[in-house]
């Protein structure tokens, strides 16, 4: 095992520039999204973690895991984690030409793969496929569409028969979409599939497979921005317990309020080591390995933001339950990121089946 605990040097130049392009917009804020993908394309980070045979930089997992976490320090919106980290992921075997499409920022294929009622396991698609004179039709719902409003294309994931998946691919405006905004601002939407016509993916690699490894990127790559996002909110919180003064002293001065900064601390530190292991096991050849550290990690990152962002808001005092003050809206992130793919609870219900050999391995 091998974790990268210290950034190289090129690591450190893309960590720094990604700041210092998010640390100008606000995060209460939606940033206009196409000078965001603009900057995502021109900067190279659609294709920082992808390897060079499908026009990436011949990066790592562990380079997407830097930008999705200074992405997350400013809340930012545009679904770079869902198509860069995911959507690539997915179909990196089976289309690599639209992987590279990609990485050139000229398609945005998003995963539509949860359902209602599936409470996080991956194998609940009641969406069905169907062949009809020589034409796949879809019916169905995928709800938890993030980003959806920018989708080119939607990679949905049907059953065309008991235990047998695939993925189709549906141009963006081909089926009807229920636009919404998220708790934390982003944009979201349920896709529904009525006879909808579709396209049938290669299946040069196994589609349970390829499914199995965008979830795992999915569920680690989501928890890089949750880290980067209770460390910014731990940082203004240190910053404004150094400036507010009460009975003519700085607050931060305070014991108590000094064991509590020191818990939100361990805990961001923590969920940082685990981030790291995680992502680590996205390289496992081991598809359960790399499912169980997935899982396990979406669970304790969930706990330790909302644990950081929850005590952040209580040592704002009041000013942190309002809109116009930024504390509260990295505490709304932590709870979409907690709500994701069947919630917290129901990933850390499939690690313990894993744990103890009592769930289906996933396909490898």
């Amino acid at each position: 095992m091998n974790l990268n605990l210290v950034l190289d040097a090129e690591q450190i130049m893309l960590r720094d520039s990604v700041r210092r392009w998010a640390s100008e917009l606000d995060p209460r804020q939606a940033e206009p999204f196409e000078a965001s993908w603009q900057h995502f394309t021109n900067m190279g980070l659609l294709a920082a973690g992808l390897p060079e045979h499908v026009g990436g930089f011949g990066g790592s997992a562990y380079d997407t895991m830097i930008i999705a976490s200074e992405l997350g320090r400013s809340l930012v919106k545009a679904p770079f984690t869902e198509v860069s980290a995911v959507s690539a992921q997915l179909l990196i075997n089976i289309a690599p030409t639209t992987v590279q499409s990609i990485a050139e920022g000229l398609s945005r294929p998003l995963l539509a793969h949860d359902e209602e009622d599936a409470g996080g396991d991956r194998r609940w698609i009641q969406t069905s496929a169907k062949k009809h004179n020589g034409q796949w039709l879809l019916n169905g719902k995928k709800t938890g569409l993030v980003g959806c409003q920018y989708a080119t294309s939607y990679l949905i994931s049907a059953a065309i028969q008991k235990d047998q998946i695939k993925l189709f691919e549906v141009p963006a405006g081909q089926a009807p979409v229920t636009h919404y905004t998220s708790i934390d601002g982003r944009s979201g939407g349920e896709l529904q599939l009525e006879n909808t016509p579709a396209k049938l993916l290669d299946e040069s690699e196994s589609h349970e497979a390829a499914l199995d490894r965008a979830i795992d990127h999915a569920l680690v790559t989501e928890g890089a921005e949750t880290v980067g996002a209770m460390q910014k909110a731990l940082e203004i919180t240190q910053g404004y317990l150094r400036e507010r003064q009460q009975f003519g002293q700085h607050i931060g001065q305070f014991q108590a309020l000094q064991h509590r900064i020191a818990d939100m601390y361990i805990q961001s530190e923590q969920a940082y080591s685990i981030l790291l292991r995680a992502v680590e096991g996205l390289r496992s050849g081991d598809s359960t390995e790399r499912q169980r550290l997935a899982l396990g990690s979406r669970v304790l990152i969930s706990q330790a933001a909302l644990f950081v962002t929850g005590q952040a808001i209580q040592l704002h005092g009041g000013i942190g339950v309002t809109e116009e003050h930024t504390i509260g809206h990295y505490f709304k992130r932590a709870l979409a990121f907690n709500q994701r793919h069947g919630n917290a609870n129901n990933a850390l219900n499939r690690y313990t089946d894993l744990a103890f050999g009592t769930a289906n391995s996933p396909a490898t």
